[in-house]
This record gives structure tokens, sequence and C-alpha cells, in this order.
């Protein structure tokens, strides 16, 4: 069947049900759409229906006669898409998060099929940092020619008719974003055949969830931190900042036994601490890194349950993943020749009781309300001594060839 534009029949919409996608009927498109992680959380009087969540994309991307999303496919697939040359397109609600209700998009072409994510708002929280995400991946894949991070396409607002509060129904502000295909969140779990040893859980949902390797394992930590140290600024301090296990922001591919890694979004890039105040360049990145070992060790169990604390192997792989962003940046000419070998000097030459003071005031700095804090107090102490050492194993060795790194700003 060749793709109708006039037609609404031409997109079929999904959701997931326990025998996998099914397409929505009258009955769905009148269930209300949770607007927050909790029922508990909802704003009261707010009655979104997935209907209206559905018709509101329809809207945007229908928009020019769908030259947006012609234009996305057309990219993705890198040859020029016209009307004739599309089969079909499906849109599948995936997921429902305190801001966001991202979409999957699959357009299947003649010249191949290209899939999206549509990342929905319908809260003033969630249209607002919608907004801001949308420009900051822009600057960022603008800034960094990296592929860890997904381009965006296009951003539309529409009203659905669902809203009973407000007359012409809900505000969907959303944007048209890369969809990291074959990739997967995955999260810390416990492993009651292997005596409930804590263990990270890829969420397959094509060959089933597995827990990971140890040496899989090992490659997450390894990768995450290497990505987000790719997109470390030394020089304004800048960094993609905050990012949580927790919320999925990394999605990861795994198979024979190696492990890629994307980032899917980017709430926020700026210093955490203010350059040209006292503190060095080298002091900066000093904090990034303890930082930077302290949340990777942080999610939630299964996902979704109490904040759970990663094991020390973590630890030594952050740390490794760090180093080797910190060389790929070298290498390509992003900081100057020496810096990674002089900053590891200069990290060697802090002692114990001045890397304590700086831990510590970096969990005073956290909000006292965040969810994670307890959890990181009761094992900082631990921290610091498993920091040190796995400092001290740092390899001199240069790391892998070949490594995308590129910068245009």
């Amino acid at each position: 069947m060749r793709f109708n534009m006039d037609a609404l029949s031409a997109i079929t919409y999904f959701l997931p049900s326990h025998r996998g996608y099914t397409q929505i009927d009258a009955s769905i498109r009148a269930l209300p759409l949770r607007l927050a992680r909790s029922p508990r959380t909802d704003q009261p009087g707010r009655i979104v229906t997935f209907g209206a969540y559905f018709d509101a994309i329809h809207k945007v991307l229908s928009e020019n006669g769908f030259e947006g999303l012609l234009d996305a496919t057309g990219r993705q697939l890198a040859d020029k898409i016209r009307p004739k040359d599309v089969r079909q397109i499906r849109v599948y609600g995936e997921k429902h998060g305190s801001d966001y209700h991202p979409a999957r998009i699959a357009v299947e072409t003649d010249k191949g099929t290209a899939v999206f994510v549509m990342n929905v708002a319908a809260t003033d929280r969630g249209c607002n940092r919608l907004g801001r995400e949308f420009e900051l991946l822009n600057r960022l894949n603008q800034k960094y020619n990296l592929p860890y991070l997904p381009r965006v396409y296009l951003r539309g607002e529409a009203h659905g008719n669902g809203r009973a509060d407000q007359k012409g129904g809900a505000l969907f502000v959303m944007f048209l974003a890369d969809w990291f295909q074959g990739y997967h969140e995955f999260h810390l779990g416990v492993d009651d055949k292997a005596g409930d040893r804590k263990k990270v859980v890829l969420w397959d949902t094509e060959a089933g969830n597995r827990f990971l390797s140890p040496e899989e394992t090992r490659q997450i930590y390894m990768e995450a931190a290497r990505i987000l140290t790719l997109y470390y600024d030394l020089q304004t301090f800048e960094q993609i900042f905050p990012w949580h296990h927790a919320a999925g922001d990394f999605v990861a591919r795994a198979d024979g036994g190696s492990v890629q890694l994307r980032l899917i979004t980017a709430r926020q890039y700026a210093p955490m601490i203010e350059p040209g105040k006292g503190i060095s360049p080298e002091d900066g990145l000093h904090f990034f890194l303890l930082n930077l070992s302290l949340r990777m060790r942080l999610d939630r169990l299964d996902g979704v349950g109490d904040v759970i604390w990663a094991d020390a192997g973590c630890v030594e792989a952050s740390l490794g993943g760090f180093a080797e962003g910190l060389r790929a940046q070298e290498r390509k000419g992003i900081i100057a020749p020496g810096t990674v070998s002089a900053f590891f000097r200069y990290s060697g030459s802090l002692d114990k009781p001045s890397v304590e003071e700086r831990f510590v005031a970096l969990v005073e700095a956290c909000d006292p309300g965040a969810p994670d804090l307890a959890v990181i107090k009761s094992h900082l102490a631990g921290h610091i001594t498993e920091f040190l050492a796995a400092l001290r194993k740092i390899p001199t060795q240069p790391s892998r060839a070949g490594d995308p790194v590129n910068s245009k700003g």
C-alpha cells in the first residue's frame, strides 16, 4: 500500500501490552495518559487522553505535507525521500515519564526504514524543559562531531482535545530526533541465582532481558564515563549534567562481547564550578572526575526500585573511561599535548585529606531532598578509598586508535 498523505489511516498507532504492541482503537483513545511517573503526582483536574496525544503527534508530523518528516527520513537514510517512496508509518507510544512521553516512529520507505523518537511534553515543566533540550542538542551536535547524542530534526506543538481544564484541549510540545535502533536501557538488578549479587540487566525488548557479563559491565561504565568526558570542555568547565542511570539516559547495545553506548538526552550543559574564581582547569577537571565517579555508581533497583549503589569495579572502569576520553581529546588536538599526563600527575599529588575535602564539598552541594543523597553519604568513605586505589591503576598507554572525536568549537 502506498502512503496517502490525506488519509488518517495511513499512520497506524500502537501501545505496548502484555501481548506485545496493540493497535489503538476507540476504547484505548479514550484512556487517560499518565502525566507523571506516579498517579499521586499527576496534576489534579487534568485529563489528557491517548487520543489527544496521538492526534497531536499526527498534527505535527503532517504539517506542510509531512515536509519535516520526509526531510528527516532523507537525512537519516542519506537519500532523497519523496512522498511516493513511503510505504507506511507506524507510531509506538513507548514510555511515560515525569516530563516526556516519547513515541517511536518507524518510516518504512522503498529506500530503507528510518526510526525516530518524538519526545512529547504535556505539562508546563515538561514543555519548558523540552524546548531547552532541543536547543542544547542542536548546540552540542554543532560543537562536537560525535555520534553519541541524537540529532534533532524538527520541533512543533499542537493542541489535543483531551484536557478538561482548558478550552481547546491540552497543549503538546514535541521534537523529533534519532531513535537509537538496537540500543536498550540497562539497570542494576539482583541475581538470586548468583547469591543475590548485583548485576547490570540489559532490557533487551527483542531478545529478552539478560544479565551482562562482568566484562560487558566493565565496558558499560567505561564507555559512559568516556562519552561524558568527550563532551567536557576543559576551558569553560561545561559538562552534560545532570544525567541519571535510573532515568535510562544511557542506552546500550551488547553483542559478541562488545558494548556500545549512546546518550539519549542532554538536560543541561553548564559548569558546576564557575571558572576564573581561583579554580584552575586542573581543579575543574578534578571536580568533574570526582562527581563522575560518584554518579556512575547510582541507579535504581531494576530501574524503578530503591536507589542502589554499584560495586567497586564500577570505579576502576569509570576512571579508565575518563582517561580514554581525555586521551582522545588530546590526540585530536582539542586539548594541548601533555595535558593528560600533567593532570594525572596533579591528581596523584593530592593527599587523601585533600581528596576527602573535595568529595565532601560535592556532597554538601547536593540538593538535600535528593533521594540518592543518603545512599551517597553512607558509601562515601569507602568510595574515597576505592577511588584513590583505582586512580593508581590508570594505565599509561594510549587509548584505542580511531575514536570518533572531532570538535567544531
